[in-house]
């Protein structure tokens, strides 16, 4: 609660509460499986913004902060650390950098207990999470932009099982030619527009356990409709991961998300992931419902829900960075 003081006594502008419930089955007792949270995010802090969680689970901080280097640069910091009541922290940090073509992306984290322990809904989210109890983890990316269509894209991923990969995207603009109007020149080219882009991935991922080409196919309607699905095939193995988000589906200002993720070959993580995730407008703030389940690295299977409610006190100052919704 001390930490839950200082952010709202930091606030500044911009302020979000947040409260939520979640349960996953599987535990010894009901009250193993159950998280009930309470915290603020979107608490202005120098050039970003401070989140914190206080749960039956774990206290949570985060902070996030953004810089302008001109002329064509930007930086974006994260850090976030967690203390679970039965012993043990988290601590992970994530950096976001642009210079002209160039952008990188480095993250790291250390543990000394589960990531399951502090969210129990942690082991199916669309993204591997490394559950292991102890240890460590960092990975990067690099992307360099060959042309407007074309980006050059490299990464790693180390700790529990170290791989690279590396591969190219491809990028193209759908458009349409809308009917020309009254008073058009008939010898003009037609007017167009775009309606979404559709993005092609082809690479490669080689390292501990795995080894295989990767592809990939990303649509995005200019609606906010948006289907990805990415796949890898090898000697002996292969694994898929695709997803699809959907606005106003349940109703004006909603946003939905399905996702599913096979990856056998991983050591840490889930190797089955699924879930359901809904944000609706409720009165001044959102409601969300998240439904996930999958199968655990020893083979057990699992499910779990979490129902929250956020709802902003500010509004945020112009052009500052914020938290996304949790």
């Amino acid at each position: 609660m001390t930490v839950l003081a200082l952010a709202w006594g930091s606030a500044a502008g911009a302020l979000t509460l947040d409260f939520g419930v979640a349960y996953r089955s599987g535990d010894l007792t009901p009250w193993d499986g159950r998280l009930l949270h309470a915290g603020v995010s979107d608490v202005s802090f120098g050039r970003g913004t401070l989140a914190a969680h206080v749960s039956n689970r774990a206290a949570e901080v985060g902070v996030v902060q953004g810089f302008s280097l001109p002329p064509a640069g930007a930086v974006s910091t994260g850090v976030d650390a967690a203390v679970a009541w039965t012993g043990g922290v988290r601590v992970s940090s994530r950096v976001g950098a642009s210079f002209g073509p160039v952008a990188l992306n480095l993250a790291g984290a250390g543990f000394t207990t589960s990531a399951d322990t502090v969210d129990p809904l942690a082991a199916w989210t669309l993204a591997p999470t490394d559950l292991r109890t102890r240890g460590w983890n960092a990975e990067f990316t690099a992307r360099y932009r060959v042309s407007r269509t074309l980006i050059a894209v490299a990464g790693g991923e180390f700790g529990p099982q170290n791989q690279g990969t590396l591969g190219v995207e491809w990028r193209r603009d759908l458009t349409r030619v809308l009917p020309p109007a009254e008073g058009d020149d008939p010898d003009a080219e037609p007017a167009t527009e775009r309606t979404g882009t559709l993005t092609l991935r082809a690479g490669a991922r080689a390292g501990q356990g795995v080894l295989g080409v990767t592809g990939g196919v990303t649509y995005s309607a200019e609606s906010g409709l948006s289907l990805a699905l990415d796949a890898l095939a090898g000697p002996g193995q292969w694994g898929a991961v695709g997803s699809l988000s959907a606005p106003d589906v349940l109703g004006a200002g909603s946003l939905s998300r399905l996702y599913v993720a096979y990856e056998p070959w991983r050591w840490a993580s889930a190797p089955l992931r699924a879930g359901v995730e809904t944000r609706v407008p409720a009165g001044r703030g959102t409601l969300s419902l998240d439904l996930r389940g999958g199968v655990q690295p020893a083979g057990a299977g699992g499910f779990g829900a979490r129902l929250g409610y956020s709802f902003p006190l500010g509004e945020p100052a112009a052009g500052q960075v914020v938290l996304g919704q949790p």
